[in-house]
């Protein structure tokens, strides 16, 4: 198979990976607008269940079995939405995805395959370090550093083919930094990307890239880099196992 032919499987693939995460996003916030209601419920059985336990005080005999009833169904009704909640707010149980490591190394190995863009990869990270991200995500992750700078290597040529900017000057490739880094006393995964090329606006691969980080409890940040060029920053909580 041909690079080219290599190139369109991986855009084919990255296009499907977005169409299934936008899928998981919306569920996600479907997820937590179901929470949020069923939080509001809990509060109002709340206030049956003290309001009947006031009745029983005050009130004496027939109104003792009506009282009972109705605490037992609020009672019910408080367990049943609890489990709702449980089941509304997956987000909230944290658990150890993919070795980082390993997973970049695979996708950019991929990557190298597909593309006629130099990855350079730095990988300074222990081999069992993981975030909250799968496997299948930090792939996608360096798919999409790596087809937006593609994206953007293209948008840099000249018609005739020369390459543009800086009088013709623009070397291609990009660097991929993979660090741990302490913020606020606590640890986190960077994926930075540093590339020569100037990209301009917004492209669509690094969307999807944005929406992997912040499903993960991270972030995607953009900077100048010395030199010339951008820098990206793909940062992700790191999650210990155990």
């Amino acid at each position: 198979m041909t690079k080219t032919n290599e190139r369109l499987a991986l855009v084919e693939r990255q296009r499907r990976f977005e169409w299934q995460l936008a899928r998981e996003v919306q569920t996600q916030t479907a997820a937590r607008f179901v929470a949020g209601k069923t939080h509001d419920l809990l509060n109002l059985i709340q206030i049956v269940q003290l309001a009947s336990l006031e009745l029983e005080r005050r009130c004496t005999g027939d109104a003792g079995e009506f009282i009972a009833d109705l605490r037992k169904a609020a009672d019910d009704a408080r367990h049943q939405l609890a489990e709702l909640m449980a089941v509304a707010r997956p987000d909230e149980i944290i658990v150890p995805g993919a070795p980082v490591g390993a997973a970049v190394t695979a996708a950019v190995e991929t990557v190298r395959a597909a593309s006629t863009i130099e990855v350079d990869l730095h990988l300074a990270v222990a081999p069992e370090l993981t975030t909250r991200c799968s496997a299948d995500e930090l792939a996608h992750v360096i798919y999409g550093l790596t087809l937006d700078a593609a994206t953007a290597e293209a948008e840099a040529e000249a018609p005739d083919g020369s390459a543009g900017g800086a009088g013709g000057r623009a070397p291609r490739g990009i660097e991929l930094f993979i660090r741990e880094r302490m913020i606020d006393s606590r640890p986190w995964l960077e994926i930075v990307r540093g590339a020569r090329v100037e990209l301009a606006g917004e492209h669509f691969d690094l969307q999807a890239v944005e929406a992997i980080a912040v499903k993960n409890g991270g972030e995607l940040a953009h900077s100048e880099r010395r030199g010339g060029g951008t820098e990206l920053v793909v940062a992700l909580p790191v999650v210990r196992g155990g």
